[in-house]
C-alpha cells in the first residue's frame, strides 16, 4: 500500500497513525480541515444524501496517485455516504483496498445504525464483485477486548494503534523476504478479510472483527533470530497450530521471518467469500 486515504474522523485519525510510518503518503477528507496538498474540506451538509449527491471534485486533490491505496473510513457517521463517491475518482487508477471501522454499535441512533448497515453491506458487495482489491474489517469493540480495556482518554488513540500497526507490520512482511513459506493465491473470491494476533504458545487467534465462514488463514512467524537458530521447538510448535486449524477445515499458509526484536510477534489474516451481517 502507497497512499492511505482518510474519510470522516474516523478515517481521518487513522490517516495520522499511518503518517508516522515513511512508507505511506496521506490524504485526508473531512469537514473543518484546512485545504492543503494532503487535506480536502468537506462542508457541513443539512441533508445525509448531499455528502454523496453534491461531492465537490477530486481529480486535482488525488492527481499523482497511482498503485495500491487502502482507504479508511467508518459507519455511522453521515460523511460515510461520501466513500463510493470518492473512491470513483481512484477506481481506474489503483487497486482499491478499504479499511472499514466497525463502530460501537450499542451507541449509535437509529439513523446513525441504518448508515453503518448501509455503508457496511455495499462496501462488502464491492469487495466481492471485484472493485476493491480487498476489505479489511475491524471492531473497535473486538480490539478493545484484546487490549483488555482501555481508558476513555486513551480509547481511540490505543485502538487505531493497535489497527495500524498490526496492518503495517503484515504490509512489511508481505513485501520482505521470508525464511521459507507456503504461501499461495487466495480463492478468487475471498476479498473480505480481518487482522488479528495470535498467541503460539496458547494455540490462540486474537481477530480484531469475529468473521463468519472463515474459508482461509494466513501466518506471519516473525521471531527473534536467536530464536529461530536455537530453539529446537519452535517448527514443532507451528506445525502444530497449522495441523490444528486443517483438521477444522480451514486452507491455512504461512511464513517464517526472521527479525531483530527481542519479542516474537505472530500476525494473523483471516479470509472469507461470505456477506457477513
Amino acid at each position: 500500500m502507497d497512499t492511505i486515504i482518510g474519510l470522516g474522523n474516523a478515517g481521518c485519525n487513522i490517516a495520522d497513525e499511518f503518517a508516522k510510518y515513511p512508507q505511506y503518503s496521506i490524504k485526508k477528507i473531512d469537514v473543518g480541515l484546512e485545504k492543503t496538498k494532503t487535506t480536502f474540506p468537506l462542508k457541513e451538509c443539512e441533508k445525509i444524501e448531499d455528502y454523496e449527491e453534491k461531492l465537490p471534485t477530486l481529480q486535482h486533490f488525488f492527481r499523482g496517485i497511482r498503485g495500491d491505496i487502502l482507504f479508511v473510513g467508518g459507519g455511522g457517521g453521515k460523511i460515510s455516504l461520501a466513500s463510493l463517491a470518492t473512491l470513483d475518482y481512484l477506481k481506474n487508477k489503483c487497486k482499491i483496498n478499504v479499511l472499514y471501522v466497525r463502530p460501537e454499535l450499542s451507541l449509535l441512533n437509529e439513523t446513525q445504525t441504518k448508515l453503518e448497515k448501509l455503508v457496511f453491506n455495499v462496501f462488502q458487495e464491492y469487495a466481492r464483485s471485484g472493485v476493491f482489491e480487498r476489505l479489511y474489517l475491524t471492531s473497535n469493540e473486538e480490539v478493545e477486548s484484546i487490549l483488555g480495556g482501555v481508558s476513555i482518554k486513551d480509547y481511540y488513540n490505543k485502538i487505531n494503534h493497535m489497527i495500524v500497526s498490526t496492518l503495517h507490520m503484515i504490509n512489511v512482511y508481505d513485501n520482505n523476504e521470508s525464511l521459507t513459506n507456503t504461501f499461495s493465491d487466495l480463492p478468487l473470491g475471498a476479498r473480505i478479510t480481518t487482522i488479528g494476533m495470535s498467541d503460539l504458545e496458547k494455540n490462540e487467534d486474537k481477530m480484531f472483527f469475529s468473521l463468519d465462514s472463515v474459508s482461509d488463514i494466513v501466518y506471519y512467524y516473525t521471531h527473534n533470530k536467536a530464536k529461530i537458530e536455537t530453539d529446537p521447538e519452535l517448527m514443532s510448535k507451528i506445525r502444530k497450530t497449522i495441523a490444528s486449524q486443517k483438521e477444522d477445515g480451514y486452507r491455512v499458509t504461512y511464513g517464517i521471518y526472521e527479525t531483530d526484536y527481542d519479542q516474537d510477534y505472530i500476525y494473523c489474516l483471516n479470509h472469507t467469500s461470505i456477506i457477513q451481517k
